[in-house]
């Protein structure tokens, strides 16, 4: 399988519009992948910002949950 990359644009009722004139291409089936920078309609994807936490330095041994979270419970 060989790859093309080709600019297009999502016009009214999500039709896809080429900017540039599509290569000579063969007959027969293909894959098209979009990579999207646009704002999706989806608001049900979880959030990929994970907590992060700064654990400091650590020599070895044991680490407890206090040290981690500088807290006491």
């Amino acid at each position: 399988m060989e790859a093309i990359k080709v600019k297009a644009r999502v016009g009214p009722n999500r039709q896809l519009i080429w900017l540039e004139p599509m290569p000579p291409l063969s007959e027969g089936k293909v894959e098209v992948i979009l990579l999207y920078t646009g704002k999706t309609e989806s608001a049900d994807k979880p959030s990929l910002k994970w907590p992060i936490l700064n654990g400091g330095r650590y020599l070895g041994g044991t680490l407890r949950r206090e040290e981690i979270y500088d807290d006491a419970r």
